[in-house]
């Protein structure tokens, strides 16, 4: 795969109709080499972008996606494109900077959501993130809910390395707003400081970098790189929990950046008291500074959220429905961002709003939470963990008893974390019993697999829709 720098690309996007062509050749040939379900899951999500001298590049929906191609299909791709388009030509992967649908699902909605698909980066498996634009103070709907967090942020913005507030480490639950303040910051800070440089990784980015780097002895060009880093924005940091190399190289970078006055905003799910796994000289570095929560948007927040996308996006929608939404939206921002993206997109198809019934429906395929309370469209019953990793092993072809071990071959991982969120969704155990099945493994390893997946599913509408199939399975099973 090649590991060539970012390139400026074209504005217009997907690819001509030329370059589009021949990509579907490619699928015809790679349809006959690779199973239905792999197909559908890893290939029809992907989209050609531009033909640049020597260099095909693809779009690609996440990180996670990349990596699984190029651990399972470079070269069944590589083959079947130098075939289709000529033997000179080199693969080159754009990570979307925000999750795509597959190809024939994107809309008019989409676009809105994301204009211009800027701030994309050309990756390796050293690349990093860039900010994201839509992202700024002004429009950070929970900043009444957050006042203290919101002018936190704000002070380090404009002041970075400058304060008492280094590190400035957020936290809170998924949909609080951790990854906003963090992109808000960092655009702020370019906007009246084009100088700086600075630097958005997840925590996941940053171990996929440093681990690249330690394996390609590239560790030296790997300093120097963040050496001239002035303000590093981490996102997640409780994904280094137990990543004992990774720790260490971040705790040099700490207190190097510390060191040179260099600011440092962190955010988790948790606190730094409650990470576990985490070396103590990081915990400490962590309460050297300001520690802040994020509490979820209140029911005015919400309803301000639905009227100001109503707004922006000209869309009708029943009070009845945006009063429902505003007081059951459980999560947080980004499921209450996706119910209205679906929203607008049927009342476009249908020429109508949306009815409180369909909107229940929507929200019961987004929001878990909601759904069980409200046992509403989960037909399911409960079931047994030991029956869910049966039709999981079933479906993804992995023996039962590799599945639950301790493997850390990338698509035994993949299956056995699918297994752990459909446990934890679909048999009402607690996590500690869920971890028995599953080679006695600690609940908080239990609550990792779990989340990974429901990020994913998020990130990824292949992996949303194969996660679908394997609960019909299951619910039409037993």
């Amino acid at each position: 795969m090649s590991k060539s720098a970012a390139r400026s690309l074209p504005e217009k996007f997907p690819a001509n109709d030329g370059i589009q062509e021949k990509w579907n050749q490619c699928l015809e040939v790679i349809k006959d080499e690779i199973s239905p379900q792999g197909f559908r899951t890893w290939l029809l999500p992907i989209i050609p972008v531009s033909l640049i001298e020597n260099s095909l590049i693809l779009r690609v929906p996440s990180q996670f996606f990349f990596e699984w191609l190029e651990s399972h299909y470079q070269d069944l791709l590589s083959q079947t494109v130098k075939t289709i388009f000529g033997s000179e030509i080199q693969l080159e992967y754009l990570v979307a900077s925000q999750a795509d649908k597959k190809p024939e699902e994107l809309s008019l909605t989409d676009a809105e959501e994301n204009p211009q698909y800027e701030k994309q980066s050309i990756t390796s498996s050293s690349s990093s993130i860039q900010l994201d634009s839509r992202y700024q103070f002004d429009n950070f709907f929970v900043k009444n809910d957050n006042e203290l967090a919101y002018r936190a942020a704000q002070t380090v913005a404009k002041n970075p390395g400058k304060t008492d507030f280094n590190p400035l480490f957020i936290y809170g639950d998924s949909g609080c707003g951790k990854t906003h303040i963090l992109h808000a910051i960092g655009n702020f800070i370019l906007s009246a400081r084009k100088r700086k440089q600075v630097s958005f990784l997840s925590s996941e980015n940053f171990i996929n970098q440093y681990i690249y780097a330690l394996q390609h002895k590239q560790v030296d060009n790997f300093n120097r790189n963040f050496a001239q880093i002035d303000v590093l924005l981490l996102d997640d940091i409780q994904f280094v929990a137990n990543k004992k190399k990774s720790q260490e190289g971040l705790f040099y970078f700490f207190n190097e950046l510390e060191r040179q006055r260099k600011q440092i905003v962190i955010s988790a799910n948790i606190p730094p008291s409650h990470l576990n796994g985490i070396d103590k000289r990081l915990l400490s570095f962590f309460q050297k500074g300001l520690i802040i929560d994020l509490i979820p948007p209140s029911y005015d927040t919400r309803l301000k959220f639905i009227k100001a996308y109503c707004q922006k996006t000209s869309l009708s929608i029943l009070s009845e429905v945006r009063e429902f939404l505003a007081g059951s939206i459980s999560e947080g921002m980004q499921e209450l961002r996706a119910v209205m993206i679906r929203i607008a997109a049927q009342t476009s198809l249908l020429g109508k709003p949306v009815s409180l019934e369909a909107t229940k429906k929507l929200l019961s395929h987004i929001d878990a939470n909601w759904a069980r309370r409200h046992n509403h469209y989960r037909p399911w019953h409960l079931i047994k963990v030991d029956d869910i990793i049966k039709i999981v092993s079933e479906y993804l072809n992995i023996p039962p008893d590799i599945l639950v071990g301790f493997s850390r071959q990338r698509e035994i991982a993949f299956a056995r974390q699918i297994a752990i969120y459909l446990a934890k969704e679909m048999s009402g155990e607690s996590l500690q019993t869920i971890g028995y099945h599953f080679k006695d493994r600690h609940y908080t390893g239990i609550l990792y697999s779990y989340k990974r997946i429901r990020k994913e599913m998020k990130n990824n509408p292949a992996i949303y829709n194969l996660i679908l199939e394997i609960q019909n399975q299951l619910v039409n099973k037993y």
